[in-house]
């Protein structure tokens, strides 16, 4: 009875989290979900902890919305969220707007609120040494966001001499890792982040072509990775 009870809480939770969120929300391997009833006795989901006592808390896995197990080729494109704030930076910073929009995409899946265990926070989830560093006072400001977060992509991308890449996966894995490996470390979850941005760069990279947007005046200029590449 009580392990039937429990499949009932997560099916019904599973389905609270799609009118929460809706079909897009973003992708995660597992959620958190807390249960209780109101005052009226109906019950309330929601991923926000609640302030009351009594409440149950649920772990719902999702193999389907795994990162790693994700079909990324054909994963919902954000054509429109956060346009503007991203072109914007592209411009400023010299990077092409289709490998920004991945960026995002990849890290956040154009959640302004996303937070990780590891406390990065934000649309291109920016840990707290990067928010201190570029002076961001609230993470989750979309605009504050992108335009720290593309400083620092355009930092990388220098730094690596236009290799996207490599940029990637210094983004992901910090750039330190990269030079020590010469390249792309293998981690699994690194390659898998590099694969990620590469399938939706080119995807974004497409839509904006196809809709006749103006691209940024930047493109990287080596995105292949020599098995003898220096890196600085």
């Amino acid at each position: 009875m009580v392990k039937t009870m429990s499949l009932l809480l997560k099916n019904q939770a599973t389905m609270a989290i799609i009118l929460m969120f809706g079909s897009s929300f973003p992708l995660c391997a597992q959620t958190t979900v807390y249960h209780y009833l109101n005052e009226d006795g109906v019950a309330v989901f929601t991923d926000v902890k609640p302030k009351v006592s009594g409440f149950q808390i649920i772990k719902i896995k999702c193999d389907e919305c795994d990162v790693e197990l994700a079909d990324w080729h054909r994963t919902p494109l954000h054509t429109d969220k956060y346009h503007e704030h991203l072109r914007s930076a592209a411009l400023e910073h010299g990077i092409d707007l289709a490998l920004l929009k991945a960026i995002v995409h990849a890290e956040s899946g154009f959640n302004p609120k996303a937070e990780s265990e590891k406390g990065a926070k934000g649309l291109m989830q920016l840990m707290p040494l990067l928010l201190k560093e570029f002076n961001v006072d609230d993470p989750f400001d979309p605009g504050a966001n992108i335009a720290a977060g593309a400083a620092y992509f355009a930092e990388l991308l220098k730094r690596f001499k236009g290799n996207s890449k490599l940029a990637a996966a210094a983004y992901n894995a910090g750039p330190s890792n990269v030079v020590h490996y010469g390249g792309v470390p293998p981690f699994r979850q690194t390659e898998a982040f590099v694969q990620r941005v590469d399938i939706l760069r080119g995807r974004y990279r497409q839509h904006i072509d196809h809709v006749g947007l103006e691209p940024s005046q930047f493109i990287a200029i080596d995105d292949t990775l020599e098995t003898s590449l220096t890196v600085p």
